[in-house]
């Protein structure tokens, strides 16, 4: 899976999962389940405040990597 720019999901990336037909938005880790779905320890959400794990949408961005990198989109430094 990748994100909205292009960038791999792996475990352990730092993310961001938004709806697009609405304001909810998950931050979150990335973890995949045994199927293989990626899935998310969500740390912040304006969705389900409640929810500790949800899955990672569609509309998705890589804050940061597991190793500690940042994307250039995130950065400023892509262009």
């Amino acid at each position: 899976m990748k994100d909205t720019f292009g960038t791999p999901i792996e475990e352990g990336d730092y993310v961001l999962s938004a709806a697009s037909s609405s304001s909810y938005f998950k931050l979150g880790i990335v973890y995949f389940a045994p199927s293989g779905r990626p899935m998310m320890e969500v740390t912040r959400s304006n969705w389900e405040p409640a929810a500790k794990r949800s899955e990672v949408g569609s509309n998705v961005l890589v804050l940061r990597k597991a190793d500690g990198s940042v994307p250039a989109y995130v950065t400023g430094e892509a262009g």
